[in-house]
């Protein structure tokens, strides 16, 4: 069956990792994939007929209705989202405007222009959503959001689940944790500064604040085969908790990074408070994604392998 597919946020990390999948697969060649994206650099070329690119703004409702109708969408995995921290804590009007208005914008014109062709949305989250409630989180764990970032997933994720159960659209909520791989272009994460500030021979820090967090990571290979499982076998209005390869600390994660480059210096922890205080223990119980058929390839271990041979953060 054809499928026309719409990636929002096509820039990122996501949705650069979920395009190069999707060409690779037979049954989406006789289908356009549409890339939304909202930077002001060119998006990355792939050479593919198929491949239509758009800039575009998520708070332009009628170009998302034009993008859908004119290039009769059947599935669209949405992903657009400011998700650095610091700067939706710094400017929280631009944050709620991009993720949840965005997003309102976006199911909106599915219902008005969509409901006969679009077969699919996968809606990304957060494992953030969850805020400071107790973990292991499920989909059932109650959210609890403070700050601003976890509080425009958590409206993001209450949007999606109004548009499922009102209006009937074909929807599915992914709760993502902390993603890795080569590629990632934002190098602020933890995992890409660690591998540089050793490849420049530099000491890794970690901040006294969050040293001791507990993080689930996921590889984003394995998170893109639960995406592409999610809508094969998901019954619209189901919400997954994606996990990764189990929970670490962030000084632990640091010192296994350092240990599989064999680097031996030491690390840096330095005395400086976050701007707001995170839960220490953001773990995840992935158990209903496992019973839909989904596990990950690849170990905490091979992933930063995969990481630290990469040539992105040389």
């Amino acid at each position: 069956m054809k499928n026309n597919i719409l990636i929002t946020g096509a820039a990122g990390f996501m949705g650069l990792s979920l395009t190069s999948r999707l060409l690779k697969l037979d049954d989406t060649k006789d289908g356009k994939i549409v890339l939304l994206y909202h930077h002001n650099k060119p998006i990355r070329s792939y050479g593919a007929d198929n491949v239509v690119a758009i800039k575009g703004d998520l708070n332009d409702y009628d170009s998302l209705c034009e993008i859908i109708s004119v290039h009769e969408i059947n599935t669209i995995y949405h992903f657009a989202s400011n998700s650095i921290l610091k700067e939706c804590f710094d400017e929280p009007v631009r944050a709620y405007m991009n993720n949840v208005m965005g997003t309102v914008n976006l199911l909106e014109a599915v219902r008005t222009v969509g409901m006969e062709t679009v077969r699919k949305i996968i809606v990304s989250t957060s494992s953030k959503v969850y805020g400071d409630t107790p973990s292991p989180y499920t989909e059932e764990t109650l959210l609890k959001p403070k700050y601003t970032y976890e509080c425009t997933k958590a409206c993001q994720d209450i949007v999606a689940q109004n548009y499922f159960s009102s209006y009937n659209l074909p929807i599915n909520i992914i709760r993502c944790p902390n993603l890795y791989g080569p590629n990632d272009s934002n190098i602020s994460r933890v995992i890409p500064t660690t591998i540089r500030s050793v490849n420049n021979g530099e000491r890794p820090q970690v901040y006294s604040s969050v040293k001791d967090a507990i993080r689930e990571f996921v590889y984003v290979d394995d998170l893109i085969d639960a995406i592409l499982l999610i809508e094969e076998k998901a019954k619209n209005g189901e919400i997954f908790c994606i996990g990764g390869s189990g929970a670490i600390s962030i000084n632990s994660l640091v010192e296994k990074i350092c240990s599989l480059m064999g680097y031996d210096g030491g690390i840096e922890i330095v005395e400086k408070l976050g701007f707001f205080q995170e839960s220490k223990d953001q773990s995840i119980d992935d158990s209903r994604l496992r019973e839909l058929g989904w596990r990950p390839n690849f170990t905490l271990d091979q992933g930063l392998i995969e990481c630290i041979e990469s040539e992105t953060y040389r």
